[in-house]
């Protein structure tokens, strides 16, 4: 039974998350944090529950999911590496909790809009000296906050590549919460691996993770389970869609703007969009959230400027764009050009009476990395947790995953980039006849 020092949630996915109040009470401060009682408002999966109505988990869940795979990975470590979380357990259990404080509204969407990167801003909260988390950290170590910010960092260095790759690699924590989460919360059942496994079978080779060669099947199980779940979660054709219809209502305002029209900004965008770029301030930037943003579709809905009048009513009635795939291309031809089956798709747009000259042919570029997201780097030399899951066998000898199992091969061949577009409903029989399969 759980301690009656202990602090326990009950979660879905681990049925009980604890957190040690005499030991670690501290995180208990931050989690009460504004800062982080913002991220109860942010969705998880952006807005994937418009396709899967249950994706209503949040950003908290998740971030608390993480803490705890974090407890079980330094409880190992402390088992098998005597001495190694010395000095960096409380910036990695912080870290942990903190690694998605700085997103915005529906998670990954609101980035291109916004034009923000979420790890930029969750290092500007635990730095901001004026934020609670970062006052809270600097009473546990004045240093904290710095150590936090680093291994959020992607490009810093400062650390052993072991503490770094705990937050962020091929396999690290994050991910193993919120595929799991994700499968869950949509349904879908497609994210099943043994976490436990592999949380319990991970070796420090020199200052870097590996896994033993024992937990192979284990760590197959999770390159699938990512597999699938681009494939049916995060690049659902539905789900993209109404994401590409936010772009494309931003893109329009800000084009109204622009040109001179009162684009009728709520005050909490128009002060941040009234600022110049760099002089942004955390305080503006986390008073923007989902209902913010929601706020200002509803306004646009009755907007005298049609296409964005349009755009509005559709994402809130859900009243989806369809998916159509352009012709094949010419073999031979480099990169992916539909400049002319595009200027066809507008014509036939304009004959169903959309407006000249706005973006109702929604274009997705999506990159190969996600259409396939294990995609290890070749050379030996280069390689290390960050760029590939490594296995060490018995000998000592190190081993990317895919090949001591030759069936994981096809999904480490160099990705291709995909192209996918999106039309207003009533136009898609006519631009299928454009020779779309």
């Amino acid at each position: 039974m759980p301690s009656k020092q202990a602090k326990i949630f009950r979660d879905p996915l681990y049925n009980y998350v604890s957190i040690d109040r005499s030991r670690d009470g501290w995180l208990l401060e931050i989690l009460d944090c504004p800062e982080m009682q913002r991220l109860r408002r942010i969705h998880q999966l952006g807005v994937s529950y418009v396709t899967y109505p249950g994706a209503d988990h949040n950003r908290l869940a998740h971030s608390l999911g993480v803490v705890h795979l974090m407890q079980q990975a330094l409880q190992h470590l402390e088992r098998t590496h005597e001495n190694c979380v010395d000095g960096a357990r409380q910036a990695l259990l912080a870290g942990a909790l903190l690694h998605d404080v700085g997103h915005g509204p529906f998670s990954h969407l609101f980035e291109p809009c916004l034009g923000i990167d979420h790890e930029q801003w969750t290092q500007r909260v635990v730095l901001n000296p004026d934020s609670k988390i970062n006052q809270i950290l600097r009473g546990q170590n004045r240093y904290l906050p710095q150590t936090i910010a680093e291994l959020i960092d992607t490009k810093n260095v400062d650390h052993p590549a072991w503490q770094k790759a705990l937050l962020s690699s091929q396999l690290d924590l994050d991910r193993m919460d919120y595929l799991r989460r994700d499968s869950l919360f949509t349904g879908g059942g497609y994210g099943h691996f043994d976490h436990f496994r592999i949380l319990n079978t991970f070796e420090l080779h020199g200052n870097d993770l590996v896994w033993s060669e024992q937990s192979k099947f284990a760590i197959e199980e999770y390159i699938f389970a990512r597999y699938y779940m681009y494939q049916n979660v995060y690049l659902h054709k539905t789900t993209r869609g109404f994401e590409k219809l936010i772009e494309a209502m931003w893109t329009r305002a800000k084009k109204l703007q622009q040109d001179g029209v009162d684009v009728r900004w709520v005050p909490v965008l128009k002060d941040f969009f009234g600022t110049e770029e760099d002089k942004r301030s955390v305080e503006q930037y986390l008073r923007i959230e989902e209902f913010t943003v929601l706020q200002q579709i509803q306004t646009w809905e009755d907007h005298p400027d049609k296409p964005l009048s349009f755009f509005a009513r559709s994402f809130l009635n859900r009243v989806r764009f369809t998916f159509v795939t352009p012709p094949p291309q010419p073999p031979g031809l480099l990169g992916l050009d539909y400049s002319e089956w595009e200027a066809k798709v507008c014509d036939v747009l304009r004959k169903k009476g959309y407006e000249p000259g706005v973006a109702y042919c929604l274009k997705d570029q999506v990159k190969g990395k996600y259409n396939q997201p294990y995609f290890p780097e070749k050379e030996l030399d280069d390689q290390s947790a960050r760029n590939a899951i490594r296995l060490q066998a018995h000998n000592g000898h190190l081993a990317e995953i895919s090949s001591l199992l030759p069936r994981l091969k096809p999904l480490t061949e160099k990705p291709a980039d995909e192209v996918r577009y999106y039309v207003p409903a009533d136009a898609r029989e006519d631009v299928w006849k454009l020779g779309i399969t």
